[in-house]
């Protein structure tokens, strides 16, 4: 196995036992970096440093575990990981900012899809008795007040493994049919057997997220087309978990990547498509334009994430996030200093950034720094 850098930018997170409260003035994340605007950084989680580790948000709590040991320089293609990622982890609380102790995992994890239903977090995992990661899928079960981990068996053939939490339970949507048709599927906990729901009406697709509706999930996908020609939007069609059947919505505007809920409404990421994006009204079903960018002559069409009155969801360490409270921008500054390929996770409207690693004077090193963004409140 070979690993790029850029494959490495997935969830991640990392937790521990602290005693002491944050630090007043926290130190910059690397010698002689600028400590950006509305950062800060907390105590150092009691795990050793690592890329590929889970974040995941419950409430005002981070979880943090698996990940490994990998180091690759900036845009260079490197061999994978020889020894088993981590299993454990560790708990932060971002009232306090100190960290608590969390039970190892059955086996080590990276780069795991995840979810959160009830309080409890899913894990597809693909490193069970294999240390590079590309076993079969398993899903894990962590129990957040019992502090358990349960394992629920391998993922069957034929079925993606992205997890998505709906008010009727957990589903499984594929990421893409570029490779063959993979059935979404709808878990059933008593059982722990999963029930394929039928085939969307949509063409082969690729760049697939869901959004959970009610009683509704909503999928989008940009269609496969010939090598040489680009999309030029993204495909919708609506399940309604009643009735067991599909609707067709309308296509997209323009093309994008990501698609994220806020209330009423959808956001289709432009993703590097300065003329691209759209809102889709989850009441009416019809597309309405992509915000105006940010007034920043390096705005590039691609959002770093989205702040809810609900909570947030975020894709990078920095940049412009979209604050769909008024529909205004907000910038999460560098925090300077050379750290890349850390995890991000949304814990409520909080930016975690866990881990990563550094590169100086040829030598790399991985960290397990923890850093927090707030956006303002309202």
């Amino acid at each position: 196995m070979r690993l790029g850098v850029a494959t490495a930018l997935l969830l991640v997170a990392a937790a521990g036992c602290g005693d002491d409260p944050p630090p007043a003035d926290p130190a910059p994340a690397t010698p002689g970096g600028d400590l950006g605007e509305g950062w800060q950084r907390l105590e150092d989680a009691p795990l050793a440093g690592r890329t590929g580790a889970s974040v995941v948000g419950v409430g005002t709590r981070a979880y943090v575990f698996g990940g490994w040991e990998f180091l690759c320089p900036p845009n260079a293609d490197c061999a994978g990981p020889t020894e088993p990622p981590f299993a454990d982890g560790a708990v932060l609380d971002l009232e306090t900012g100190e960290w608590e102790p969390m039970s190892d995992a059955p086996h080590g994890l990276a780069y795991s899809s995840t979810a959160v239903l009830d309080g409890d977090i899913y894990v597809v995992t693909t490193c069970a008795g294999v240390a590079d990661c590309y076993g079969r899928p398993e899903l894990l079960r962590y129990d957040t007040t019992g502090d358990t981990w349960t394992e629920l068996g391998r993922m069957p053939r034929g079925i993606g493994s992205s997890l998505v939490a709906t008010d009727h339970g957990l589903v499984a949507l594929s990421g893409t049919y570029e490779n063959g048709r993979e059935a979404e599927a709808l878990f059933d906990e008593e059982t722990a057997t999963w029930d394929p729901l039928p085939d969307a009406p949509l063409p082969r697709t690729y760049d697939r997220f869901a959004v959970p509706d009610g009683d509704r999930l909503l999928v989008f996908g940009s269609p496969a087309l010939e090598p040489d020609e680009e999309s030029s939007t993204k495909v919708a069609a609506a399940y309604d978990f009643g009735t067991g059947s599909w609707t067709g919505l309308p296509s997209a505007p323009g093309p994008g990547y990501q698609v994220w809920p806020a209330g009423d409404r959808a956001f289709l990421n432009p993703h590097f498509s300065e003329d691209g994006g759209g809102v889709l009204d989850l009441r009416s079903g019809t597309w309405g334009p992509f915000p105006a960018g940010p007034d920043d002559p390096e705005w590039r069409g691609d959002m770093a994430g989205l702040v809810t009155a609900q909570g947030a969801t975020y894709e990078y360490a920095d940049g412009w996030v979209l604050d769909a409270r008024d529909d205004t921008w907000l910038e999460v500054p560098p925090r300077g200093g050379e750290v890349y390929d850390e995890s991000v996770a949304a814990a409520g409207q909080a930016l975690v950034v866990f881990g990563g690693q550094v590169w100086e004077g040829g030598d790399g090193r991985l960290l397990a720094e923890t850093w927090v963004w707030r956006p303002p409140v309202d």
